[in-house]
Formats: C-alpha cells, sequence, structure tokens
C-alpha cells in the first residue's frame, strides 16, 4: 500500500509519527505494529484494519468480486449493479472494484440510454481516478478512465465538457478518432474537424498494418497457412479499395509486403507457381512506387484533404526496401532464394 501510493519508509513514518526504522522492522518481519498503531494505519490507506491482518486474503476475495462483476457485465445480467453496490459498500475505496462497477454502470447505462446509470459511472470514474495505482494496467490507468468520463458526459449531453476533456489529456493523439467523430456530430465542417478525423483514420490503418503483421507471423509459427493468405489478402483488398487513384502511393509499398507474405504462404504449402506469381506482382509493386514514391497523407479517395506529414514505415524508405526486409524478417533462406530465381 505505501508504494502504490509512491511514499517512501520516511514519509510514512512521518505520516504516522514513528521512526523510519519502526516501519522498516515491520516491513521486514522483525516486528509488528500494535493494536493502535493498525488502526492509524489502516485510516491512512482508507482501509479496514482486517485488510491489513489479511491483506493477501482481502485481495484474492476482491480480485473474485471484480470478476463476478466483469461476468454481469458479459452475460448481460443487469443484476451486475445491485452486486456492484454492495461490493462498494465493501470496499468503497478499491481502485479495481470502483473501476469494474463504473464499467458495469457505463455498459447498462449506454445501452439503456439511461442518464442517471451513466452519471453513476461517471461518479465511480471520478473517484477512482484519484486513487490509480502506480503499476495498474494501462488499459485501466488514468488516460483510459478519462476517456470513459468524457464520453459519458458526451452522451448525458454535457458535450463541450466532453470535447474539452478529451483536448486537454489527448496524449500521443489517443482520442483523436473521439475528438474527430464528435466533433462532427456537433455539426462542425471546418477543416480542423476534418483533419482531425484524417489523421485518425490514418492510425488506425497503421494499426491495423501492425496488428495484421502480427497475426501473420504468429500463424506463420503455428504453421496455419490457410490464415496467413486470408490476412493478407484481406489487407491487400482493404488497401486497394481505399486508394484515391491508380497512381503510385504508399499503399503498393505496403501491399507489396502482404503480398510477399501471402507469397511465403503459398510456398510453404507447396502451390510454388502461385508463390511466384505473388513474388512478381510485389516487386511491379515495388518498382512502380519507387518509380514515383509518394508517401504523403493525400492518397485516401474518403477525404480530399492536403497534410504536410508523410506516413513513415519500420520496412523501409523504398519498396525495394521494403521487400528484403519482409524476406529477412521471415528469415527462410529457401523462400528467400526462390523469390529471387
Amino acid at each position: 500500500m505505501r508504494k502504490e501510493r509512491s511514499l517512501t519508509q520516511e514519509a510514512l513514518a512521518d505520516a504516522l509519527g514513528v521512526t523510519a526504522g519502526a516501519v522498516y522492522k515491520w516491513e521486514a518481519g522483525l516486528s509488528s505494529p500494535e493494536l493502535e498503531m493498525l488502526i492509524r494505519i489502516a485510516e491512512l490507506f482508507d482501509t479496514s484494519v482486517d485488510t491489513l491482518l489479511g491483506y493477501e486474503m482481502a485481495e484474492n476475495r476482491k480480485r473474485s468480486i471484480t470478476d463476478q462483476i466483469y461476468g454481469f457485465i458479459v452475460s448481460k445480467d443487469r443484476a451486475g449493479l445491485e452486486y456492484a453496490e454492495k461490493a462498494l459498500t465493501k470496499y468503497p475505496n478499491d481502485f479495481n472494484v470502483l473501476v469494474a462497477s463504473a464499467k458495469a454502470y457505463m455498459s447498462f447505462g449506454m445501452e439503456e440510454r439511461n442518464h442517471g446509470l451513466m452519471k453513476r459511472a461517471i461518479e465511480l470514474f471520478e473517484k477512482a481516478s484519484g486513487i490509480v495505482p502506480h503499476d495498474i494496467d494501462p488499459k485501466f490507468g488514468k488516460i483510459t478512465i478519462i476517456g470513459n468520463i468524457a464520453l459519458l458526459n458526451y452522451l448525458v449531453n454535457d458535450r463541450d465538457k466532453a470535447l474539452d476533456m478529451m483536448k486537454k489529456n489527448n496524449e500521443g493523439g489517443v482520442f483523436n478518432s473521439m475528438i474527430g467523430c464528435l466533433t462532427a456530430l456537433k455539426g462542425e465542417t471546418d477543416k480542423a474537424c476534418l483533419n482531425q478525423l484524417a489523421n485518425a483514420f490514418w492510425d488506425n490503418i497503421a494499426e491495423i498494418e501492425n496488428t495484421s503483421m502480427g497475426l501473420m507471423y504468429y500463424y506463420s509459427d503455428c504453421r496455419d497457412w490457410a490464415r496467413v493468405k486470408t490476412i493478407a489478402r484481406w489487407n491487400i483488398e482493404y488497401q486497394n479499395s481505399l486508394r484515391k487513384n491508380g497512381e503510385p502511393c504508399f499503399f503498393d509499398k505496403t501491399n507489396a509486403a502482404f503480398l510477399i507474405a501471402e507469397s511465403y504462404a503459398y510456398f510453404k504449402t507447396g502451390e510454388k507457381d502461385h508463390a511466384r506469381e505473388l513474388i512478381l506482382e510485389a516487386k511491379r509493386l515495388a518498382e512502380y512506387f519507387d518509380a514515383a514514391p509518394n508517401d504523403h497523407m493525400d492518397i485516401v479517395k474518403l477525404f480530399d484533404i492536403s497534410h504536410e506529414t508523410s506516413t513513415f514505415t519500420i520496412f523501409g524508405r523504398t519498396g525495394e526496401e521494403t521487400i528484403q526486409t519482409v524476406l529477412d524478417l521471415i528469415g527462410d533462406k529457401k523462400f528467400t532464394a526462390f523469390s529471387q530465381k
């Protein structure tokens, strides 16, 4: 509990009116606080003496409670709200219980469009945001909580507050898509809104590419070549559906990467003629891109926007480098030799 609150032994000793040596001995198991001191420690950490005396048991019990709350959410069982309130009565200041309960109220509140439930979720999230442990899973961290609070504020018609929260906490562009979406829903038609949405769109394309590449390498390790083929082909067709025209663009380079991955899957299933066709297509796309490189962000037909920002990739600057990088990542000497024939 001391470490969760980023307190040194000296700071805890000062708060309790004891020496740092006493705190050290408690933590080292060389001595134990007397009952009166246990009460003071419990008050300081906003917990109970029972919890201090059986901390591990209490933690296991709380984990079981939060798991059950999430179970109610998954099964869409509204009894989870009553269960959450009982848990909050028992553990009113436990971060994980607060977050799980807030998510329950948020889930049912949004689906039922019930402002009362959503406001209760806001209340619980706000309380949790003030006691975020330093070692918490990032998916339950402060920025995530702020995003949930902002979305709930928007849904209960406090739209300006919602957008202001997201804009002030938009670390790494994490709320770009929501800011753009909520701004557009307000009826905004200026370039700033479009830029926000365009940037969010590009971020999502990058996320899809990274996830797809990861999945292909995972399924390659599992020798599940059918899924590698499916993922590669879906990405190629998806990106082709987005491009504005037939001019060279960033998608030619990324599609070359997916074509090499798809070719490798066919190579491993013995379909070498088709694997060869895919390699030739990848090389053609790479040469097409390298003849007139275009890494800018104005290549998607969904929006007509000029933007100074260019796209970057781990595969290299050119189409040729992209193909070589993917071959190196695959690391199959026989396939590399096959691709160069």
